[in-house]
């Protein structure tokens, strides 16, 4: 193999991991969220029916 060749495929997963840590920093700090990511959804209580 060209030593071009190499270089290229050694390259290829180090920017693969730069571009989704860069895209990753965008979601988090560029784009603010409109929710909280910790929003817990409220359950409703159980309603037990009456005895009679």
């Amino acid at each position: 193999m060209p030593p071009v060749i190499t270089v290229a495929v050694l390259l290829l997963p180090v920017l693969s991991l730069l571009l989704f840590g860069l895209d990753q920093v965008e979601d988090r700090w560029v784009t603010r969220p409109s929710k909280p990511r910790t929003a817990r959804v409220r359950r409703r209580r159980r309603v037990r029916p009456e005895r009679r």
